[in-house]
């Protein structure tokens, strides 16, 4: 999301870029994944933007026929205690699409010149320009997580290093179930982070209509707490669905007996639980600079406005 928001804000100022991306997709975390008529988003289940750059964009910049404001509150869940959370708290905005949150990254990488699928494992010095590839540029941004920025930074000897920032890794899992599943809200929240299951979306709810899931079946997204995901992250994806199940089905007393489907996906850099301030990242008159939600912030919004920063960097201390 930081190149995005990086690579819109130079075009629109008039700079050719290319966006180099390692994945199949755009937007990086917010991503989405079918299986089987079930449509899950399961990295970043909602976006939030709280009147940001990002919420301008969304709302007058990109197309909204595909746009869904996210109507029920959350939940929180305390020792399998489902409770509604204070009235204030759910007037913030949340947004997602119809057929998947990573509809946001498509629609902001339309008209830009991304690559996907493409790895960059280093940069070279190319007298005054940086050669990633085989091609030569005046500027890099860098929003790759920080141990990879690291080692991007020290292939063309930038001794820059973010010893503070840290990442906790997190699993997801993913389940379609053959039933029926309605609730005041679209998602629960461990607040105290202290249960293996600390957050759960029901991604039929967030999104009605059957976008989500068939009808008469519900689609969950539940991510685990920092610990069980780091415990956890090596082992097998059928014991983690299976001592998940146990909790999910427990927690929403649910009657069939195993899922129709379901799947795991690792983040192994899934929050920035601590992050670096821009100005020790970026000293000004730089030519790399490092955006990234090791520098922003774990949320949407904060990752796009880091990388619009980075951008102004660029358009305001030099002539390209």
């Amino acid at each position: 999301m930081a190149g995005l928001g990086a690579a819109r804000t130079l075009q629109a100022a008039g700079i050719a870029t290319v966006v180099f991306e390692k994945s199949r997709g755009f937007g990086g975390r917010v991503a989405t994944r079918r299986i089987d008529g079930y449509t899950f988003d399961h990295g970043a289940t909602i976006i939030s933007p709280r009147g940001t750059e990002l919420e301008s964009v969304i709302l007058n910049e990109l197309p909204t026929e595909e746009l869904v404001e996210v109507l029920k509150p959350i939940y929180l869940s305390t020792d399998d205690r489902v409770t509604p959370v204070d009235p204030e708290a759910g007037k913030i905005k949340r947004f997602s699409y119809r057929h998947g949150v990573n509809t946001l990254g498509k629609l902001l990488a339309d008209g830009l010149d991304v690559r996907l699928e493409t790895k960059i494992d280093s940069i070279k010095k190319d007298g005054p320009h940086y050669s990633l590839g085989e091609e030569s540029f005046s500027h890099v941004i860098l929003t790759a997580p920080i141990p990879q920025t690291e080692m991007l930074l020290a292939s063309v000897g930038d001794k820059r290093s973010f010893s503070g920032a840290q990442y906790r890794k997190c699993i997801s899992i993913m389940f379609g179930v053959a039933e029926e599943i309605e609730r005041p809200y679209h998602a629960l929240l461990d607040p105290n982070q202290s249960q293996p299951l600390t957050w759960l979306s029901l991604e039929h709810v967030k999104v009605p209509g059957g976008y989500r899931a068939p009808e008469g079946k519900a689609a969950l997204v539940v991510q685990m707490s920092a610990r069980y995901s780091r415990y956890s992250f090596e082992r097998t994806d059928d014991i983690v669905i299976s001592e998940t199940w146990v909790d999910i089905k427990r927690l929403l007393k649910l009657r069939v007996a195993l899922p129709e489907v379901s799947d795991v996906m690792r983040w192994h850099y899934s929050h920035a639980s601590n992050t670096v301030s821009y100005e020790t990242a970026n000293q000004p008159g730089a030519k790399i600079l490092v955006a990234g939600d090791g520098i922003s912030g774990a949320r949407t919004h904060q990752a796009y406005a880091v990388g619009i920063r980075a951008a102004n960097q660029i358009l305001e201390g030099e002539t390209i």
